[in-house]
């Protein structure tokens, strides 16, 4: 059994136990307080000009490019060119054996001047026995035959002058020209056989000039037919990973369709660059840079913004240094920047970077620094 005395030991016990606790809880709490303001980079918002780029992944085309196709038979005599060399339009190509085209042209051209003899003959017959029939010392009869005579003429002539403009033009097809100005590629068939009409020789492809089609989104074509202060919107195209290529190409667009890709969701476009100088092959991949426009906005640098349950967030610091969660919805991104719409404003000081121990409420010591953002003019 317990005395009095003894309930009264157990008693203090208790009291000095509860005591001491409270004394850790007091302690623990008075060091939580003591904790010093973490220290964070902040920049505060205002409406600046950027200029604003969107990026994307396209492939290079020639802006033109044949087939050199023999339009006649024939052995092929010689070729006029170094393979990879840039020709002008009408240069001379291809020289095919002309000998059997000049002797059907010579043989059309004497069937020609032989019928324009008999033409006139027939044209003098047709003249003397007009003023004979007319004071009947003559049949109408042999008139009527002369005058047919003369108009079968005719028309022979036209056929023979036609005959002989083909055999001309076979002729000129013997010596292959340059329809385009551009680079040649290698001939395909070399001197000393027999090519046939139709054959592809080489080919050339015009790229001092080049087409970049690439593909973005209906929305991002809204955004650009929206906001780009021209029509035909800046393009800088460069090779990725072609280290040996650091120039990038300039250009414009030219082409963007009327319709999306239903299973996609894209929009086929096309810019036109300058290559003048030969950097980029067509068929290659490229990196694009289209440039909208420059515009007085708010926005914050990709780094500074987070994500949670409830979607993408910055971190501001209000007046009292103290961290408040800012939930935002960009109206625009990029890799430089995110445009934030009216979910910031002006004045807002947002931490720079992300703090991952940072939680509502949490007390910093704000540090100004400059903007994030490099108003980059590519």
């Amino acid at each position: 059994m317990f005395t009095s005395r003894n309930r009264a030991i157990v008693l203090w016990s208790i009291i000095v136990l509860l005591l001491g606790g409270c004394s850790k809880e007091s302690a623990t709490q008075t060091q939580a307080i003591d904790l010093p303001p973490t220290p964070v980079k902040v920049h505060t918002l205002k409406k600046e000009n950027y200029p604003i780029w969107i990026h994307f992944t396209g492939k290079t085309q020639a802006i033109n490019e044949v087939d050199v196709i023999s339009r006649v038979t024939g052995e092929l005599k010689a070729y006029h060119f170094k393979p990879g060399q840039q020709v002008k339009k009408n240069d001379l190509l291809f020289s095919i054996d002309k000998s059997e085209y000049q002797a059907v042209w010579d043989q059309k051209n004497a069937v020609l001047q032989k019928d324009k003899a008999s033409y006139a003959l027939a044209k003098a017959n047709v003249k003397r026995y007009t003023p004979l029939v007319r004071e009947q010392l003559a049949p109408r009869e042999k008139l009527d035959e002369l005058t047919a005579t003369l108009k079968q003429l005719e028309a022979t002539i036209k056929a023979d002058k036609a005959a002989l403009e083909r055999a001309e033009l076979n002729l000129e097809y013997c010596d292959i020209r340059a329809s385009i100005d551009g680079q040649i590629g290698k001939p395909l068939i070399l001197t000393g056989n027999i090519v046939k009409a139709g054959d592809v020789l080489t080919k050339i492809v015009q790229s001092d000039k080049l087409y970049v089609n690439f593909n973005p989104s209906a929305q991002e074509v809204a955004l650009l037919k929206k906001y780009a202060q021209t029509q035909k919107p800046k393009v800088l195209v460069h090779q990725k990973d072609n280290a040996a290529v650091a120039e990038k190409l300039e250009g414009q667009i030219d082409f963007i369709d009327n319709i999306s890709n239903a299973s996609t969701g894209t929009v086929a476009m096309r810019a036109v660059v300058d290559n003048r100088k030969g950097l980029v092959f067509p068929g290659s991949f490229v990196e694009i840079d289209l440039f909208i426009g420059n515009y007085k906005v708010l926005a914050v640098h990709p780094d500074q913004i987070s994500q949670d349950q409830l979607g993408r967030f910055v971190q501001l610091v209000d007046a009292n240094d103290t961290i408040r969660i800012k939930h935002i919805k960009p109206v625009f991104s990029t890799n430089e920047l995110v445009l934030v719409g009216d979910t910031l404003k002006e004045g807002d000081r947002v931490v720079v970077g992300v703090f991952s121990g940072l939680t509502e409420g949490s007390k910093v010591a704000p540090e100004e620094v400059p903007n994030p953002i490099k108003k980059t003019v590519k």
